[in-house]
């Protein structure tokens, strides 16, 4: 057969089965678009700029995309040769060979295929300008995100889905070339087989989901919630899978024995259709409720990042202005004197002003990091990102941020641990040992410190105490050097245009040439709208993604309603012959389709419930430590996506119930 003869058959055969391959290459090419937008997110400039983790995130983004992708176009292929079984049967009995009828097969995945990937890239390039434009005109952001893709992420979605079509390629091959005529031409019209339970497939299901919610509801702190987030995401997606493709069997078989139930017309119609076709109903269903997580937890969480701007300030400035220094080989007294120089110019600047200092505190303290085994803290280099955080306080300053007045005698310390209820009789730190006083509380500005890592808070007697374990740690050949930290908060009377000003100034002053140590200045005003920009960028990716998936949700929907409205068909029709009544039918099949679209949301809600744990913590990364917040955003947009979900389920339901009528 000459290339061209077979071109025009192929072309030839898509254009008679249109009304089957117009819905698969739109519903791939919408999967092409969902791709590209997805990865085109790995290179934004706002996403690099922000945080590597957001880098991680849409990666971890992009791989779902992609496993969903591959999933759902084998979906789509397997519901267009279905169809089209008889025809390829023909072809055979008519004198074609197999090799030629596969190499139709393989010009028309290559001609479906071509259009597809073509048009979802140019659908993605469309659509995410044409969103980002909407989002960034609705959501008025003082910095506009821009949408961009790079070479890479073309090269990227082409080749993931040249694999996919040259998979689903050799699948209707195999599927023709193992298949005679005969079987061929009956294929359409196949029932399905009862599917085997699988308790062993059950039961890792069972394990993998359960150890995904333990991770999230045993999590220590934020920085490990960051570690093993993606661990906990995979264990999850893996158990959803394994509990709807085996689980869902094991229970539609147990109803199955209830003959009380099972042998009634509703239930009889309704549990005998999922269970002959829940192998390839489960699939389906775990997509679906996996998008809706995504779709809930991206959404709210960045609603709740937006919305709690204002703590996320208080949290990061626990009061207005905030002076820090830290020069490098310098020792407590030395750094106090050069501190005193500064502090004395901001506060002479502010009077100059007419302004008055309010609830200023000042401190000095080192921060060390190792681990704490028994009552010895082992100082390691810092690279070492499991162990604990040591702050080392002394006394004086340590009463000033305190709400009572401590003592300590010489070779006792304070002692604070927010990883740990265990009270230690003594302390070990640089070799000296320290009897202990426990801290049931800490200072209101170091609540902060406290709740990102697992940290513990030592108060010794004199600066000079503190030097010694500085110097200790700065001799270790293996450790990384550190230096004391001086650090000044204050507030300010004045308006907030006058704090502005007032804080351009102190800026300038702080970075004075005459100064002996020059001072980081921050300042809660001049930050905030940074901190909305940044979190209202968050939002909009957020936005932007409940929307990917969303439409992700309602494509596999669709795909799934007609495909089972079209094996349904005759069967309800032969029952209906038979004597059942039209209603007894609508009723059953009704039941069936509330079933289908309960199980995915329920199961997405109950996903979201066991994640709350990991994704608060992983929020007290950006400030968020507050719970109320998050569980009204969550609350809201499961209730917002499921309102969707309803319209979506009469749209699909309608599509169903006219198919098989």
């Amino acid at each position: 057969m000459k290339i061209s003869f077979i071109s025009k058959m192929a072309w030839q055969n898509i254009k008679s089965n249109r009304k089957l391959y117009i819905p698969y290459m739109m519903a791939a090419s919408t999967t092409v678009a969902m791709f590209i937008m997805m990865s085109a997110l790995l290179t934004n400039k706002f996403v690099q700029e922000r945080s590597a983790v957001l880098t991680s995130l849409f990666g971890m983004g992009t791989i779902v995309i992609g496993i969903f992708s591959l999933i759902f176009i084998f979906y789509t292929n397997s519901f267009l040769m279905k169809r089209r079984k008889k025809e390829l049967g023909l072809y055979s009995i008519l004198g074609l060979e197999k090799k030629h009828v596969n190499t139709i097969l393989g010009m028309e995945t290559i001609i479906a295929g071509s259009i597809s990937i073509i048009s979802g890239m140019i659908i993605g390039i469309l659509f995410g300008k044409m969103s980002f434009l909407i989002l960034n005109y609705v959501l008025s952001f003082p910095v506009e995100i821009e949408y961009s893709i790079g070479w890479n992420t073309f090269g990227l979605t082409i080749a993931l889905f040249i694999g996919i079509f040259f998979l689903t390629m050799l699948f209707n091959i195999t599927q023709v070339t193992f298949s005679n005529p005969i079987r061929l031409l009956k294929g359409g019209k196949e029932g399905e087989k009862e599917p085997k339970s699988s308790p062993i497939l059950f039961v890792l299901g069972l394990l993998s989901l359960g150890a995904g919610y333990y991770i999230s509801l045993t999590i220590a702190d934020p920085m490990s919630a960051l570690t093993q987030f993606f661990v906990a995401v995979l264990l999850v997606i893996i158990g959803t899978y394994l509990l709807f493709t085996a689980g869902s069997i094991i229970v539609l078989k147990l109803l199955k024995k209830n003959k009380k139930l099972y042998y009634k017309p509703g239930p009889f119609i309704s549990i005998s259709g999922m269970l002959y076709r829940m192998k390839q109903h489960a699939v389906g269903l775990a997509n679906i409720s996996i998008l809706s997580v995504m779709v809930i937890i991206a959404v709210s969480t960045t609603i709740t990042l937006f919305l709690g701007t204002e703590e996320t300030l208080s949290t990061r400035f626990p009061a207005e202005n905030k002076l820090t220094m830290s020069p490098p080989d310098m020792s407590g007294e030395e750094l106090e004197q050069n501190a005193e120089v500064l502090y004395d110019r901001v506060e002479q600047y502010t009077e100059e002003q007419n302004l008055q200092i309010k609830d200023g505190v000042k401190y000095q303290s080192v921060n060390l990091f190792g681990n704490l085994k028994e009552n010895v803290f082992n100082i390691r280099e810092i690279r070492d990102a499991d162990g604990t955080m040591l702050l080392l306080f002394p006394l004086e300053d340590f009463n000033q941020m305190s709400a009572e007045e401590y003592n300590l005698k010489e070779g006792e310390a304070l002692i604070y641990n927010n990883g740990s209820s265990v009270d230690l009789d003594s302390f070990v730190i640089a070799e000296q040992e320290y009897n202990t006083i426990p801290l049931k509380k800490v200072p209101q500005i170091l609540k902060s410190n406290t709740q990102i890592v697992d940290t513990i808070i030592a108060v010794l007697p004199t600066v000079q105490d503190i030097d010694e374990v500085l110097n200790y740690n700065n001799q270790q050949p293996d450790n990384t050097d550190t230096q004391w930290y001086a650090d000044y908060h204050w507030n300010t009377t004045g308006s907030e245009a006058v704090k502005k000003d007032y804080a351009t100034e102190i800026n300038g002053i702080t970075q004075a040439d005459d100064l002996e140590v020059s001072g980081f200045y921050e300042s809660r005003e001049t930050s905030r709208q940074e901190w909305y920009s940044m979190n209202g960028g968050f939002l909009f990716l957020g936005i932007f993604l409940g929307g990917l998936f969303t439409i992700g949700a309602l494509l596999i929907t669709y795909f799934k309603q007609v495909s089972e409205g079209y094996d349904d068909r005759e069967r309800i029709q032969i029952m209906q012959k038979v004597g059942l009544d039209k209603q007894t039918t609508r009723q059953a099949t009704h039941s069936q389709i509330v079933w289908m679209f309960t199980l995915p949301i329920l199961t997405a809600a109950i996903h979201t419930a066991f994640a709350y744990p990991i994704i608060h913590k992983l929020l007290m990364i950006f400030g968020i430590m507050q719970h109320k917040l998050l569980i009204l955003c969550t609350v809201g947009v499961v209730v917002a996506f499921a309102l969707i979900y309803w319209v979506i389920y009469r749209i699909t339901s309608k599509v169903y119930l006219s198919i098989v009528e």
